[in-house]
Formats: C-alpha cells, sequence, structure tokens
C-alpha cells in the first residue's frame, strides 16, 4: 500500500507542476522531460526489490512534451536510453553536443511518434562488488539478452512471451538469435571500452 501510495503521490506532484507551469504562463515555452528510476518487483516472477535485467525492471517511466512538436497523448514504441536526453536537449535547444556521447537524439521520435531512433539498447547491473559481477543485457523490439557474470544466460521472445516466462537460451532452434544477440552485446561491450579511452 505504501509503495502504491508513493506512486499516486508522485503522480499529483506532477499535475502540480503542469498546472504551475499553465498558470504561470510557461507551458508554451518549456520543454519537459519525466523519468524515473526502474521501480521494484512485487513479487513478479516469484522475487521482491531490484537488480534484476528482465523487461519489467529495466523499463522506466518516460514522458516528454516540446511545444509545437509533441501530439498529446501519443505513444512511442521506439527503443530509447537515458543516455538519450542529454543529445535532445542539445538538438531542442540548438546546442553542439560533445561528438563522443554514447546517447543519440530522440528528436525524430518527437516529431513522428511512429518513427524508430535504436535497433537496440543495453542495461548494465551490479550485483555484490567489482567489474566480475556485473549481469548485461541488450534489447531489441523482439529479443532481449541477459548475460550474467556466472555465464548463465536467458533469451526472451517478447513477441510471444512478453512477460518473458520462458529461457530459450538453450533452444537448439535458436541458437542463432543466441549467436546474434550475444554478438551485439559482445559489440556493444566493445565500443564502450573504446569511449572510455
Amino acid at each position: 500500500q505504501a509503495y502504491h501510495a508513493c506512486i499516486s503521490f508522485l503522480d499529483a506532484q506532477l499535475g502540480l507542476i503542469f498546472d504551475a507551469l499553465k498558470s504561470e504562463g510557461y507551458w508554451e515555452n518549456t520543454i519537459i522531460i519525466f523519468v524515473s528510476d526502474h521501480g521494484y518487483l512485487l513479487g513478479e516472477k516469484f522475487m521482491w526489490g531490484k537488480v534484476f535485467l528482465w523487461d519489467m525492471c529495466t523499463r522506466v517511466p518516460a514522458i516528454i512534451r516540446v511545444p509545437g512538436m509533441t501530439e498529446p497523448g501519443s505513444i512511442s514504441q521506439s527503443l530509447v536510453e537515458l543516455v538519450d536526453i542529454y543529445p535532445t536537449l542539445a538538438a531542442l535547444c540548438e546546442i553542439d553536443a560533445p561528438a563522443d556521447l554514447q546517447g543519440i537524439s530522440i528528436v525524430p521520435i518527437l516529431n513522428d511518434a511512429g518513427a524508430t531512433v535504436r535497433d537496440e539498447t543495453y542495461t548494465v547491473v551490479r550485483r555484490g562488488n567489482g567489474e566480475a559481477e556485473l549481469g548485461r543485457t541488450v534489447h531489441t523490439d523482439r529479443w532481449h539478452y541477459i548475460a550474467w557474470h556466472d555465464e548463465s544466460e536467458e533469451l526472451y521472445d517478447l513477441k510471444n512471451d512478453p512477460e518473458e516466462l520462458k529461457n530459450l537460451a538453450r533452444s537448439v532452434e535458436h541458437k542463432a538469435v543466441l549467436k546474434q544477440m550475444k554478438s551485439r552485446l559482445a559489440d556493444s561491450m566493445e565500443m564502450a571500452k573504446s569511449q572510455k579511452r
């Protein structure tokens, strides 16, 4: 009850901010980007808490309003990452962003909710201490691959199994998909390392 009360309270505060922007005359010249941390599992998959990499654990709320650009009530299905916020704001404000950013501007989907800006997204989580205990995941519109530090793997077909109940990592039929997703994750890790140098 307390968890749901917290969410309801937050929703009410967002409404107060929107009302204030309107009453003070800033509604039509203010870009709004509202995001949050992902929530806790509350018994889904018999788990409680965080530090998981399933789709339901890595998605976050995201509301973006750009006066004169975004359509009220429009919903985008495009994959995006939180690192995309900075380059998006830079583009909207006509500011040059550094060339070595990992994020990309999502202005195309603000102009057209049916547009796509990413083919895949990545998430990393740490269990315990150190680099050796990381879990990593790559996510496309259809597939979700998770690799853990103990070499265990998970592969889910989000089209046919959106709740990720059936792990296909050991499925003979899905060997090619598993190989492709592993390769995508390895490529993303190499790119991240090169950007740190």
